[in-house]
């Protein structure tokens, strides 16, 4: 009888003690996974050649040089 209680004692230490590790590394690799991801985030944000428009004048409609002189004699 004492086998089989020391035997489920050390079942239930061994269940408790995987739980507890197994949450502890979970819990550092979900807290390390989240600061690549913002690390990502962050380099994809701030990478100016990943931007659609390079053009900084593709919505200007006017001409700047409708109203210059180019003749000063005229």
């Amino acid at each position: 009888m004492l086998w089989v209680f020391a035997i489920i004692l050390a079942l239930l230490l061994g269940l408790g003690g995987g739980y507890w590790y197994g949450n502890k590394i979970g819990h550092q690799k979900g807290l390390a996974d989240a600061a690549v991801q913002d690390l990502q985030k962050a380099a994809e944000a701030a990478n100016p050649f990943s931007q659609k428009s390079v053009n900084p004048l593709e919505n200007v409609k006017t001409n700047p040089f409708e109203s210059f002189k180019f003749n000063p004699f005229k």
